[in-house]
């Protein structure tokens, strides 16, 4: 089923992927924007197996924290699992020659043993076009901002 929906989205934007070059393609800039909330639904389904094609083998994931890593191990915080939700707003796309650049807003919720956190955060993504596909090469949150926890 989400493999459907990707590809009627490609279907539909018909913009051709292999003309994604020019900062002037519309199309790309729509497809970006739901590639980047698919990987976050499929981060909260722990699906990696979706996640391994659409992150770049140098990827790399700058927390907010300062906590800095690669997929692997951002692959093993998704596996872990506990991501409730993760919704993208305000999303801006800047297209550059084979290169992205996406600034917006995340919002997450995540459970924990004891309580559920709930925060938002502010992100620069980058994507890069390799192998006829967008794949993300960097996350980096700029800002975040935690809400009142609710307990379990």
């Amino acid at each position: 089923m989400k493999k459907w929906k990707l590809f009627l989205l490609c279907a539909f934007c018909n913009t051709g992927i292999s003309s994604a070059q020019t900062s002037s393609n519309t199309g790309d800039s729509s497809l970006l924007i739901v590639i980047n909330q698919q990987i976050d639904d499929y981060v909260v389904n722990k699906d990696t197996l979706e996640l391994a094609s659409l992150y770049a083998e140098d990827f790399i994931f700058s927390h907010g924290s300062g906590r800095v890593e690669g997929k692997q191990g951002w692959f093993s915080s998704v596996a872990k699992g506990g991501f409730l939700l993760r919704r993208h707003d305000s999303v801006k796309v800047e297209l550059h020659p084979q290169l992205a650049i996406l600034r917006g807003k995340l919002s997450v919720q995540k459970r924990g043993k004891e309580k559920t956190d709930n925060y938002y955060l502010y992100y620069i993504r980058v994507y890069a076009y390799r192998n006829k596909r967008w794949q993300m090469l960097s996350h980096i949150t700029t800002s975040e901002y935690h809400l009142p926890a609710i307990p379990n």
